[in-house]
Order: structure tokens, then sequence, then C-alpha cells
């Protein structure tokens, strides 16, 4: 299925399951197939799964002007699918980039969302040489010399990369770090939020900020991972997820 957004971009999204609604948000080089192959899916039975592409992933529309990612944008994506299948209100579980559109969107709308779940990410401003890097190198050299760097790379992560528009990556690169801090709004949300880190996140100490300003914030440290793993061991971040009630109570199957 797809929506228009407000700017004409197009955004791909499937529904899986009944229940309690959730929308999921990829990560940077990921698309919606990644919560499916990663096990998030199969786990997450109970719930009315959201999976949404964002904008230049997957079968959403892919532009290639940096100012097409504003992070507003992004969000606006999120209650365009939202507006489409008539869901007042949901929970969202958004990994890495996806988390950090899920925490500016509570920032702006939290009446809209139930719960928030964010595996690495923050909702502070961090300019970042290393994304004018990733953008450079992206128009440059395209995506498959990145994959070894993310270490241990699975089939499926990686075939999802290899199919990724380098342009709409680079342009995606350069807007991430243009973003505001939402941490003084994320202080007046009412909503419950869990961030999920990776230990050997370079961000921990930033995410740890953010659950510090949040009244109903929390943080749980995934052991032994980093940045990536904190997604793909779903065997750590689904209990955690769960296990907290972070995303409501799954309907009885």
């Amino acid at each position: 299925m797809r929506v228009m957004s407000d700017d004409g971009v197009q955004i791909g999204f499937e529904v899986v399951g009944e229940g309690p609604p959730v929308v999921l948000l990829h990560g940077f080089f990921g698309d919606r197939s990644t919560w499916r192959d990663a096990g998030y899916v199969a786990g997450l039975a109970g719930f009315r799964l959201v999976l949404v592409d964002g904008r230049g992933h997957g079968e959403s529309g892919r532009p290639h002007d940096p100012g097409a990612y504003d992070v507003t944008r992004q969000g606006d994506d999120v209650l365009a699918v939202l507006d489409a299948l008539g869901i007042a209100k949901a929970s969202v579980w958004g990994s890495s980039m996806g988390g950090i559109v899920a925490l500016h969107l509570l920032a702006r709308h939290p009446a809209r969302m139930d719960r928030v779940v964010a595996t690495g990410a923050h909702g502070d401003a961090v300019p970042s040489q290393e994304d004018d890097d990733l953008a450079r190198t992206l128009r440059a050299r395209g995506v498959a010399p990145l994959i070894p760097e993310l270490g241990d790379v699975p089939g499926w992560m990686a075939a999802t990369m290899r199919a990724a528009d380098p342009l709409a990556l680079a342009a995606l690169a350069e807007a991430l770090p243009r973003r505001p801090s939402a941490l003084a709004d994320l202080a007046k949300a009412p909503n419950p939020v869990l961030l999920l880190a990776g230990e050997h996140d370079d961000d921990l100490t930033t995410i740890r900020r953010t659950a510090d300003v949040l009244p109903h914030g929390d943080v749980a440290v995934l052991p032994g991972c980093g940045h990536f793993a904190a997604f793909t061991r779903v065997d750590l971040a689904l209990p955690e997820v769960l296990g907290r009630g972070a995303l409501g109570h799954p309907e009885a199957r």
C-alpha cells in the first residue's frame, strides 16, 4: 500500500496482524522488510503492525534533495499513514534513524502516540562531520563498500543495502545532522518511552541524557551490543520491550 505525503512523495507501508496498533520505523540503510527478516514481526504477534518504508527507502519515493528529508517531513509521513488507516493513536518503535523520527514526532504530536520505543536513538541535536563524509562516500562509491564497515551483517540486511538508492541515502545523510534538538518538547511529553541502546553504542551517553529529560523515560542497555547489533539481536531486544510492556499488551492469541 502507498499514501501520498503533503510534499508529493509516495510512502510505502503494509499492515500485519490484529491487535493494538504499533508502527515500526526502520533505520538508515534498511526498509520495512528488515523488521520481518530480523524476527520482530513474528515476535510481535498480537499487535497490529504498521510497517513503513521511510522516504528514500524500499517502496517509498526516493528524492535526491536533502531538504526532502527534514525530520519533520519524515514524522508527517508517519501521520499520513496513520490517517490513511484511520488510526487516531498508536505506539511506535523506531530503530536508529527511525527512532530519531519517532522521538521528534513524539515531541510535536504526543496525542497521536501511545508508547514509544527507540533503539539506538536520542532527541538531541548533533552536527556531525561523519554524516557529511558518509554522504560523499555514497555519492562517489555507492552502498556496497560500506557493508563491511557495519561488522557482522546478516545476508538479508546486506541484500537490502545493495538495493538502496545511494543518492537518496546521501541526501538523507546530509539532512540528519541538521535536525534541531527535541529535548525541550520531549520534557513535556507524558508518554512512556523506552530507549534501547547497545552498551558499546557511541551515543549511549546522549541516549541517557534524552531519557533523563523524559517524564516517563527509561533506558535498557543491551550487553555486548554496538549500535547495529542493538537491532539485529532481536533475542535481546524483544524480551526487554515485551517484558516491560513498553508497547502495551498484545491481544491474546
